[in-house]
């Protein structure tokens, strides 16, 4: 798939402060250290040519030299420095080596760098804090999930569902932890639905260990589909809920176009259904023929017991 120019043009910006903190560099350790193709280091560094302060003489142009596949510079301008993260990668780094620090890990020299990393990070140059200890994503259990991964144990968790605004206790196989949109979310096998579940940790209220795994979890994921949604303004939280499963996300005259990839479709059905008539499915077609009728179905039933 081809790149993006946003890509190629923060991995040329990157590539003159490395070359200065790594001089004769050659073109192969670039291609490697960029994880890119040497055909396409050289591209960046013709561009990189003809790149500059306004004015755009010699005097204001980057100056590097290639010689023999190694690369120097000359005069970098104002790329002398490595450029900064934004707030948004520097909460994204930080909030991962939160989640490594809660891992009780058994070398300390680990966990020191990750302490002095988060250290490090967490804080601007002037000392304004960036993210705090309340704001990060944290919960008593990340410690129990993660020691159920490692030991294939299940574990008997209280989770407060969002969508059905109830508490339910459940047996599940805790499988990965990852971040995605602000939350941390737990993919884990419900024993009892054989299939595997999301869950947000932060509305897990209990989480106790139970036996050792004594099957194997099928982790050939079902295929993801693509479903495409019209979410009137008012059901917003609907979308800020459910980020994991969304692809995209673009504003319309009616509302949002909102692209979600799910393997379990099911539960795709179920939460539509009980925001009806706030989402519109666009495609494909014959899930929102599946979705209306079993609608129909529905209102019905509701008819007949009138009567």
């Amino acid at each position: 798939m081809a790149e993006s120019a946003a890509v190629r043009a923060l991995r040329t910006m990157d590539l003159i402060p490395y070359v200065l903190e790594n001089p004769s560099c050659s073109i192969k350790t670039l291609a490697k250290r960029f994880s890119t193709t040497e055909k396409q280091i050289e591209r960046d560094l013709e561009l990189i040519f003809m790149c500059g302060l306004p004015g755009y003489t010699p005097y204001e142009l980057i100056d590097i030299v290639l010689e023999d596949g190694v690369v120097s510079v000359i005069d970098p301008q104002v790329l002398n420095r490595p450029r900064r993260f934004s707030k948004t990668e520097l909460v994204v780094i930080v909030l991962g080596l939160k989640i490594l620090s809660e891992i009780k890990l058994e070398r300390s020299d680990l966990r020191e760098k990750i302490d002095y990393l988060v250290a490090k990070v967490s804080h601007l140059k002037n000392d304004e804090i960036l993210i705090n200890d309340s704001q990060l994503i944290s919960s008593e259990f990340v410690e129990t999930i993660n020691k159920a991964i490692g030991n294939r144990q299940i574990l008997r968790i209280g989770y407060i569902s969002v969508t059905k605004d109830q508490s339910t206790e459940r047996d599940v196989v805790p499988l990965t932890l990852y971040y995605s949109n602000g939350s941390l979310y737990m993919n884990a096998f419900d024993v009892e639905k054989k299939a595997e579940r999301v869950f947000r940790v932060d509305a897990i209220t209990k989480c106790e260990t139970g036996t050792f795994l004594e099957f194997e979890v099928n982790q050939s994921h079902l295929p993801e589909i693509i479903i495409e949604l019209e979410v009137q303004d008012w059901l917003r939280f609907f979308v800020e809920r459910n980020m994991s499963i969304i692809r995209s996300v673009k504003h319309s005259n009616q509302g949002l176009l909102v692209e979600v990839a799910v393997s379990n479709i099911d539960w795709l059905e179920k939460s539509i259904l009980s925001h009806i008539p706030g989402i519109k499915i666009k495609a494909p077609q014959d899930f929102a023929v599946r979705v209306r009728e079993n609608a129909r179905n529905i209102l019905a039933l509701y008819g007949s017991s009138a009567n």
